[in-house]
């Protein structure tokens, strides 16, 4: 290929990405998992499932956690809290992502204030499971006003 060639490919470039690597439905980059919606919200590409890309910094209670992701309206209604194995899904052992005073394995497209995050995952009337982000531990405590924890919301993809 000339120079000429070159430098024109290597000018192009960029604008073919902007071009295919993008699209108004935000679909994700061939091979990407997740696809940002705006700084708020991500779309699993496999299961179509949109998540709150981060906590508001607030520790809840689990109680105050269900109630605020039922009542979200971000981008449209229907949040809840996810499963554990919803949640376990945006676990990346390999990332190093900051959270808190410590960094923890979840895709870098989240951010977490705390290696703590609720599920609405039930062993029980009184107990519920929280992925520790930080070990990738699930934990199922009794559910007390003092057990404070972080909050990512989900969805079925609208």
């Amino acid at each position: 290929m000339s120079r000429v060639g070159r430098t024109h490919a290597v000018l192009l470039a960029p604008l073919l990405c902007i071009v295919a690597c993008t699209s108004p439905a935000g679909d994700a980059p061939s091979g990407a998992r997740f696809v940002a919606l705006g700084d708020t919200i991500a779309r699993e590409a496999r299961s179509g499932l949109e998540w709150t890309r981060r906590d508001d910094g607030v520790g809840r209670d689990w109680h105050a956690a269900e109630a605020y992701c039922r009542v979200l309206t971000l981008g449209g209604a229907g949040w809840r809290l996810p499963t554990i194995g919803e949640l376990r899904s945006l676990r990346v052992p390999s990332a190093h992502t900051p959270c808190g005073d410590v960094t923890c394995g979840i895709d870098p497209l989240f951010a977490i204030s705390s290696p703590y995050v609720w599920t609405g995952t039930a062993q029980g009337e009184a107990a519920r499971t929280y992925l520790d982000f930080q070990f990738g531990t699930e934990l199922t405590p009794s559910i007390g006003p003092r057990l404070l924890r972080r909050v990512l919301c989900v969805r079925t993809g609208l």
